[in-house]
């Protein structure tokens, strides 16, 4: 540490003690549990990680994270953030075998029919696996002054006095004091059952429901002449199936096949397969047909995008916050729930500098600031997975709904044209990795564009062969 980073820490803990923020419990040592512990390091004496599985030194998987073994990615603005909070991150990840990718001119995305013009985005990503990114942030968060994780440790309740939650029983009858418990151990979040035990209400969820499977295996990674792509991804049109290849470090592959509503790829070798064959596109089945299988196939389910109306709770206790996915879990389709839980980091720490203390007044601020970026990937998700008509959402948000079918017709048009201007792709780029306004797809410029474009748009491709990115 530094003089500067000394001089910061000293000035932090002075605060810290004047607001009474001395210790922070956050349970879950994954993406979301970790950002959480660094934007509370900065306004607390002590933050204590709780995470019931061995923590590995090395970036290895973990049994309690199985999604890990699954395509993940963390979009542009989510990228550019951890950037910021820890300079030279990308280089790291690159130097540990991640892939620079360029998604307008690396990527070969097959969607609407055909493929998507290449073009030069604005932004690179360093791709790898989940498990190296999350391990080399986890290290330097682990690093930041006050920090400490806590491996093999499991919550098993809470406490309370009064209206406030006061600290974490843990297996042992061991319990654990702090101003502040942040839960970040996901979707299946045991605390949102021990709320209601302790007289708490719980929070309304919000609810699309897509049952979409996927299955996942590494290969091994060779070089091919044919291929002029970093990155594959293939749609159907409906989308009711996908496939993916990313790149991962080690000279690596990771394939995923996504289905919808039941339609799901198997999880044996001819089955899997024969999924991806079954794409519109030949290049994630030919990755596959060239390549090493380096591990099993792994399959996983998940029934919902579900989003826990916290922001809209009138009965809030002082000192417990939801966070990340234990908010709001997102279809991994779209790939946002890493940069949800980077983004919910801001928002706790905007929430910590502008609010004294830890009571339900500082607890409501951040459940109000956090549903901004949260209802913004909500809408971009659950937006397009109502344009299947098997998907059943809230009331009025309905693939039959006259809004869905104009929004879904109009995005059929923003493919089309995607397929012929560079303008159109690389602006739709943006928009997905959240470094520009979903308003930027109905300005007037860009509306004229589509309209303009998608009338030269391809029809839909025959089936290619070889490994040649159109």
């Amino acid at each position: 540490m530094d003089l500067d980073n000394h001089a910061i820490h000293e000035v932090s803990m002075r605060n810290a003690a004047a607001s009474g923020r001395r210790r922070a419990i956050v349970l879950g040592a994954s993406m979301g549990g970790i950002c959480a512990a660094r934007a509370l390091a900065k306004h607390f004496d002590e933050v204590v990680v709780l995470d019931r599985d061995e923590i590995p030194e090395t970036p290895d998987d973990r049994r309690g994270v199985p999604q890990a073994r699954h395509y993940h990615t963390m979009l542009g603005l989510g990228q550019r953030t951890l950037e910021g909070w820890f300079p030279g991150l990308g280089d790291a990840l690159l130097a540990d075998g991640a892939v620079r990718v360029n998604h307008g001119r690396d990527g070969y995305a097959f969607v609407g029919g055909a493929p998507r013009i290449r073009c030069e985005s604005s932004f690179d990503v360093p791709t790898c696996s989940r498990t190296l990114l999350e391990h080399h942030v986890r290290r330097r968060i682990a690093s930041m002054p006050g920090v400490s994780i806590r491996p093999r440790t499991t919550a098993v309740g809470l406490s309370k006095q009064g209206g406030r939650i006061t600290g974490v029983k843990v297996e042992g009858d061991a319990l654990l004091e702090a101003d502040l418990i942040v839960d970040a151990t996901g979707r299946a979040s045991r605390a949102v059952r021990w709320l209601p035990e302790l007289g708490f209400e719980t929070p309304e969820a919000e609810e699309v429901t897509v049952h979409v499977g996927y299955a996942s295996r590494v290969v091994r990674r060779v070089e091919n002449e044919r291929r002029d792509f970093r990155l594959a991804m293939v749609g159907t049109d409906p989308p009711q199936r996908l496939g993916v290849a990313s790149p991962m470090e080690g000279s690596r592959w990771i394939v995923t096949l996504v289905g919808y509503h039941g339609d799901h790829p198997p999880a044996d070798e001819q089955g899997f397969f024969d999924f991806a064959r079954s794409l519109p596109s030949p290049v994630v089945a030919d990755v596959l047909a060239e390549s090493e299988p380096l591990s099993d196939i792994v399959a996983h389910r998940m029934p919902s995008s579900q989003w826990r109306r916290v922001d809209r709770m009138k009965q809030i206790p002082d000192g417990f916050l939801l966070f990340g996915d234990s908010i709001c879990s997102l279809n991994p389709v779209y790939g946002q729930g890493m940069t949800s839980a980077v983004l919910q980091s801001d928002a706790l720490e905007a929430t910590l500098g502008g609010v004294s203390g830890t009571d339900a007044a500082f607890v409501q601020a951040f459940y109000r600031r956090a549903a901004k970026p949260i209802a913004m990937l909500w809408q971009m998700a659950t937006g397009g997975d109502l344009t299947l008509p098997q998907t059943k959402g809230p009331k009025g948000a309905s693939g039959s709904n006259f809004a869905t079918r104009l929004l879904s017709a109009y995005m059929r048009r923003v493919m089309g044209a995607g397929q012929v201007s560079e303008m159109v792709a690389s602006r739709t780029l943006e928009i997905t990795h959240l470094l520009r306004s979903p308003a930027g797809l109905v300005s007037p410029g860009m509306v004229w564009e589509v309209l303009a474009a998608s009338r030269r748009a391809r029809p839909a491709a025959p089936r290619a062969s070889g490994g040649q990115a159109g």
